[in-house]
């Protein structure tokens, strides 16, 4: 267990808190973390409602690399079912190293009403596992709804772990947050897509976070965005090539410096 893991150990039974963040995916990430309001197969680990714009059947695998470390890792796997106005969607998270890891994964209902509302609610399980400490396990629920108020302008809202629950043991002193967030989307033109959103987890400061999209042509999209708090900055790029899409972001960090990330996508 080297030194860079021991602190990293040492903050999270600190703060209790758990450690990691919901993969927002490339796209929505290098759009500085705006999943409040922007329609994406990632949405299931933001806010679930924008799972309702996917057209087919659609799976997406995603790695995370943390350079500051050389086995710190993050590996997602994403999946929609949309048959009329409903979907399914099922999401899969694991971060960590080999002597701390944590899990989780989720199963989410989606539903549109019309041509601008839409619902959805999912189900989370958690996983805390540390060699020589224990594991915990635990559930949480989040909801999320978003609405169309025009062709170009997109509300949403998302709650994860309304009703605070936590994990089930004391083996590992560990919380599961309380994220609220709001957002829009604002579709400039047929290239350009702009997002923002403000999120609050409840016993941490407000972050705010700002993208953009640029469809360059009808393959290839690059991406930038920020956040507040803390500052970082993100860039990225989506190549969409008939049923395949790879998305790649680069994240900077001003405590864990660069994270690259990709992801693989295809719609059946």
């Amino acid at each position: 267990m080297n030194r860079i893991f021991n602190l990293c150990l040492l903050v999270l039974l600190s703060s209790n808190y758990v450690f990691s963040q919901n993969n927002l995916g490339p796209r929505l990430s290098a759009m500085g973390m705006n999943g409040a309001a922007v329609k994406d197969l990632w949405s299931l680990e933001g806010n679930p409602s924008g799972i309702t714009d996917i057209k087919s059947s659609s799976l997406a695998i995603n790695y995370s690399k943390f350079l500051f470390d050389s086995e710190l890792s993050k590996q997602a796997l994403a999946f929609v079912i949309p048959f009329k106005n409903n979907y399914v969607g099922a999401s899969f998270q694991r971060y960590g190293i080999s002597e701390y890891n944590e899990i989780k994964g989720g199963i989410a209902l989606a539903k549109r009403f019309g041509d601008k509302l839409s619902i959805a609610l999912k189900g989370n399980y958690h996983q805390i596992k540390i060699n020589n400490y224990g594991a915990t396990t635990g559930f949480s629920i989040d909801v999320g709804a978003m609405y169309d108020y025009n062709e170009v302008l997109t509300f949403g809202a998302s709650i994860n772990n309304p009703s605070k629950q936590k994990f089930s043991t004391k083996a590992v002193e560990a919380i599961i947050p309380t994220t609220v967030q709001i957002g829009a989307a604002y579709k400039a033109s047929s290239k350009i897509l702009i997002a923002t959103s403000i999120s609050k987890d409840l016993d941490k400061p407000i972050d705010v976070g700002l993208g953009l999209e640029y469809k360059v042509v009808e393959l290839i999209s690059l991406r930038a965005g920020l956040t507040a708090k803390p500052f970082k900055q993100y860039v990225g790029f989506g190549l969409n090539y008939k049923k395949l899409m790879m998305d790649i972001v680069v994240e900077s960090d001003p405590y864990l410096g660069y994270t690259p990330q990709i992801a693989l996508a295809y719609a059946f």
